[in-house]
């Protein structure tokens, strides 16, 4: 997960610093279909896991309308690195807060019970452990 803007947002606003300067921003929040809940944002601080929920006036249920939004400078997100890596390297998004990690969501991969597992499904499983353990972020 990485936090971050477009330049236009951060220009009409002072880029954070800290968790604590979120509070003075916009953010655009994302929640599940599913259960209706706003996501947090998870970030380390000293050690610790840290919880928040910035205030934003926008809440989306999509991650391309998460991206979208972000992209026209409506305010800031918390989105996958992957999703956002081709906007930071051509300067359309910004990472900010950096200092401060973020948590990686967490991943699961549901199957039948072990007694029926296939060797196939065994084998992906394996693999796929494999690659996420090797991602960076």
């Amino acid at each position: 997960m990485v936090t971050c803007a477009a330049p236009s947002y951060l220009q009409q606003q002072e880029r954070p610093e800290t968790l604590a300067d979120l509070d003075k921003h916009r953010a655009i929040n994302f929640f599940s279909d599913h259960s209706r809940d706003v996501m947090e944002w998870k970030f380390i601080e000293d050690g610790s896991i840290v919880s928040l929920r910035p205030a934003g006036s926008l809440l989306v249920d999509n991650s391309d309308i998460l991206l979208s939004c972000a992209l026209a400078g409506l305010g800031i997100i918390q989105a996958t690195y992957d999703a956002v890596a081709p906007h930071i390297a051509s300067g359309a998004l910004e990472e900010i807060l950096p200092q401060y990690p973020s948590v990686s969501k967490p991943v699961s991969v549901m199957y039948p019970d072990r007694r029926y597992l296939s060797p196939k499904v065994s084998v992906f499983i394996d693999w796929f452990s494999d690659i996420l353990a090797t991602q960076i972020r």
